[in-house]
């Protein structure tokens, strides 16, 4: 017997954004208890997260929505236009943790890279927010996000 060969469509851009999102989150929820490690790891991923939950919100609204250099990872422009899409109950202006995320995720990268806006000038790292409720408004947004989704 002959069986057509197996095939798995690849995930759409709303899925594959809730993917990172969800394969993400327990890392960060460990990070955001654990002892003597940077705070900057645990911040830099939950940055990353949340751009990506808050991307797969709006495409799913306007799947044809680009996101241009300005909004790519300006996590603050993310939010507001996440909350535009009255499908999500979220404050604004964002909370204060989405606030400093934003400030070390984007544009200038604080969280990855220590340069600074002018050349050869160099900073901290960017401030991070208190881990352990920010590792938990993720999982409460997450959560409303995906049964946004659904």
């Amino acid at each position: 017997m002959n069986l057509p060969p197996l095939s798995t469509p690849p995930p759409s851009e709303i899925d594959s954004y809730m993917i990172v999102t969800n394969q993400l989150l327990p890392a960060i929820e460990a990070l955001s208890v654990a002892e003597k490690l940077p705070a900057r790891a645990c911040a830099m991923l939950a940055a990353h997260a949340l751009e990506c939950a808050l991307k797969a919100i709006i495409k799913s609204k306007n799947e044809k929505h680009k996101f241009p250099h300005k909004e790519q990872h300006n996590l603050i422009v993310l939010w507001d236009l996440a909350a535009s899409t009255k499908s999500l109950d979220i404050q604004t202006p964002p909370p204060d943790c989405v606030r400093l995320l934003s400030t070390g995720h984007g544009p200038h990268f604080y969280f990855r890279y220590q340069e600074g806006e002018e050349p050869k000038s160099f900073v901290h790292g960017g401030q991070t927010p208190a881990l352990v409720p920010m590792a938990q408004a993720l999982r409460d947004l997450v959560e409303k996000i995906s049964d946004a989704l659904k």
